[in-house]
Protein backbone atom coordinates (compact mmCIF):
# COMPACT_ATOMS: atom_id res chain seq x y z
CA UNK A 1 0.00 0.00 0.00
CA UNK A 2 1.48 3.21 -1.19
CA UNK A 3 1.03 6.43 1.33
CA UNK A 4 -0.28 9.85 -0.33
CA UNK A 5 1.35 13.03 0.54
CA UNK A 6 0.05 16.09 0.18
CA UNK A 7 1.27 19.29 -0.64
CA UNK A 8 0.11 20.84 2.85
CA UNK A 9 1.65 17.75 4.74
CA UNK A 10 4.95 18.10 3.35
CA UNK A 11 4.76 21.68 3.84
CA UNK A 12 3.76 21.46 7.69
CA UNK A 13 6.78 18.73 8.24
CA UNK A 14 9.25 21.28 6.15
CA UNK A 15 8.21 23.97 8.63
CA UNK A 16 8.77 22.01 11.31
CA UNK A 17 12.05 20.28 10.45
CA UNK A 18 13.16 24.17 9.85
CA UNK A 19 12.20 25.63 12.74
CA UNK A 20 13.76 22.32 15.06
CA UNK A 21 17.06 22.54 12.90
CA UNK A 22 17.15 26.79 13.70
CA UNK A 23 16.57 26.13 17.00
CA UNK A 24 19.20 22.72 17.38
CA UNK A 25 21.55 24.12 15.61
CA UNK A 26 21.41 27.80 15.96
CA UNK A 27 20.55 28.89 12.08
CA UNK A 28 19.95 32.96 11.97
CA UNK A 29 19.54 33.87 8.06
CA UNK A 30 20.30 37.49 7.31
CA UNK A 31 17.47 40.26 7.55
CA UNK A 32 15.65 40.12 4.27
CA UNK A 33 17.53 36.71 3.08
CA UNK A 34 14.24 35.16 1.49
CA UNK A 35 14.20 32.56 -0.77
CA UNK A 36 16.71 32.91 -3.46
CA UNK A 37 17.51 30.52 -6.30
CA UNK A 38 20.37 33.48 -7.34
CA UNK A 39 21.97 34.04 -4.09
CA UNK A 40 21.27 30.80 -2.67
CA UNK A 41 23.62 29.31 -5.93
CA UNK A 42 26.00 31.49 -6.01
CA UNK A 43 26.71 30.94 -2.31
CA UNK A 44 26.96 27.26 -2.69
CA UNK A 45 28.98 27.36 -5.68
CA UNK A 46 31.26 29.69 -3.63
CA UNK A 47 31.40 27.73 -0.69
CA UNK A 48 31.97 24.84 -2.15
CA UNK A 49 34.93 26.45 -4.37
CA UNK A 50 36.05 27.47 -1.23
CA UNK A 51 36.42 24.06 0.52
CA UNK A 52 37.88 22.40 -2.16
CA UNK A 53 40.17 24.64 -3.68
CA UNK A 54 40.54 27.15 -1.05
CA UNK A 55 39.63 30.23 -2.69
CA UNK A 56 38.26 33.03 -0.36
CA UNK A 57 34.91 33.66 -2.87
CA UNK A 58 32.24 35.85 -1.42
CA UNK A 59 29.78 34.31 0.66
CA UNK A 60 26.79 35.57 2.27
CA UNK A 61 26.68 35.48 6.09
CA UNK A 62 24.38 32.39 6.64
CA UNK A 63 26.46 30.58 4.46
CA UNK A 64 29.75 30.67 5.75
CA UNK A 65 29.62 27.64 7.86
CA UNK A 66 27.70 25.64 5.74
CA UNK A 67 25.69 26.61 2.36
CA UNK A 68 22.06 26.97 2.53
CA UNK A 69 20.82 24.48 -0.12
CA UNK A 70 17.38 26.19 -1.74
CA UNK A 71 18.54 25.43 -4.94
CA UNK A 72 19.10 21.65 -3.79
CA UNK A 73 15.91 21.58 -2.49
CA UNK A 74 13.97 22.76 -4.98
CA UNK A 75 15.53 20.81 -7.86
CA UNK A 76 14.76 17.68 -5.94
CA UNK A 77 11.40 18.54 -5.04
CA UNK A 78 10.30 19.29 -8.25
CA UNK A 79 12.33 16.13 -9.90
CA UNK A 80 9.90 13.85 -6.76
CA UNK A 81 7.05 16.02 -7.41
CA UNK A 82 7.04 15.65 -11.01
CA UNK A 83 8.28 11.52 -10.95
CA UNK A 84 5.43 10.86 -7.83
CA UNK A 85 2.61 12.30 -10.36
CA UNK A 86 3.55 10.75 -13.19
CA UNK A 87 4.37 13.93 -15.30
CA UNK A 88 7.98 13.81 -15.51
CA UNK A 89 9.87 14.14 -18.93
CA UNK A 90 12.72 14.67 -20.28
CA UNK A 91 12.84 17.93 -22.50
CA UNK A 92 15.39 19.35 -24.52
CA UNK A 93 15.43 22.97 -25.59
CA UNK A 94 15.56 23.86 -29.00
CA UNK A 95 18.77 26.34 -28.79
CA UNK A 96 20.52 25.11 -25.68
CA UNK A 97 23.52 27.47 -26.41
CA UNK A 98 21.06 30.19 -26.63
CA UNK A 99 18.62 29.20 -23.44
CA UNK A 100 22.31 28.75 -21.63
CA UNK A 101 23.44 32.01 -22.29
CA UNK A 102 19.51 33.62 -21.37
CA UNK A 103 19.93 31.32 -18.17
CA UNK A 104 23.12 33.08 -17.77
CA UNK A 105 21.63 36.59 -18.32
CA UNK A 106 18.85 36.31 -16.06
CA UNK A 107 21.24 34.92 -13.09
CA UNK A 108 23.67 38.07 -13.49
CA UNK A 109 20.41 40.53 -13.42
CA UNK A 110 19.17 38.73 -10.32
CA UNK A 111 22.27 38.82 -8.68
CA UNK A 112 23.29 42.96 -9.60
CA UNK A 113 19.43 43.37 -8.27
CA UNK A 114 19.98 42.19 -4.96
CA UNK A 115 18.58 38.65 -5.76
CA UNK A 116 15.16 37.18 -6.05
CA UNK A 117 11.66 38.58 -6.32
CA UNK A 118 10.75 37.49 -2.39
CA UNK A 119 13.83 39.49 -1.57
CA UNK A 120 13.34 42.61 -3.74
CA UNK A 121 9.89 42.43 -1.90
CA UNK A 122 11.21 42.33 1.00
CA UNK A 123 14.34 44.77 0.52
CA UNK A 124 11.37 47.19 -0.86
CA UNK A 125 8.71 46.86 1.84
CA UNK A 126 11.94 47.98 4.19
CA UNK A 127 12.14 51.21 2.23
CA UNK A 128 15.32 50.40 0.22
CA UNK A 129 15.68 52.87 -2.97
CA UNK A 130 17.64 49.67 -4.65
CA UNK A 131 14.50 47.29 -3.70
CA UNK A 132 11.97 49.72 -4.76
CA UNK A 133 13.67 50.61 -8.21
CA UNK A 134 14.62 46.47 -8.67
CA UNK A 135 11.24 45.41 -7.64
CA UNK A 136 9.40 48.19 -10.14
CA UNK A 137 12.01 47.21 -12.88
CA UNK A 138 10.33 43.47 -11.78
CA UNK A 139 7.23 44.52 -12.50
CA UNK A 140 7.90 46.52 -15.69
CA UNK A 141 9.77 43.01 -17.37
CA UNK A 142 6.61 40.83 -16.42
CA UNK A 143 4.18 42.85 -18.35
CA UNK A 144 6.78 43.36 -21.18
CA UNK A 145 7.36 40.03 -21.30
CA UNK A 146 3.55 39.32 -21.00
CA UNK A 147 2.68 41.12 -24.11
CA UNK A 148 5.84 39.75 -25.86
CA UNK A 149 4.56 36.63 -25.65
CA UNK A 150 0.72 37.54 -26.44
CA UNK A 151 1.95 39.15 -29.53
CA UNK A 152 4.14 36.25 -30.62
CA UNK A 153 1.57 33.79 -30.01
CA UNK A 154 -1.25 35.94 -31.85
CA UNK A 155 1.30 35.80 -35.04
Amino acid sequence: MRARVSAATTGIVAALLAVIAGSLLDVRPPDAYGICMACHARDLVNWTVNAAVGTRLTVAPASLVFPVLTPLGVLLGGLLAARTSGEFRWHRPDHPLKTFLYGVVVMNCALLAGGCSVRLLLRTAAGETLGIIGFGALAAGVIVGTHWLRWRAAR
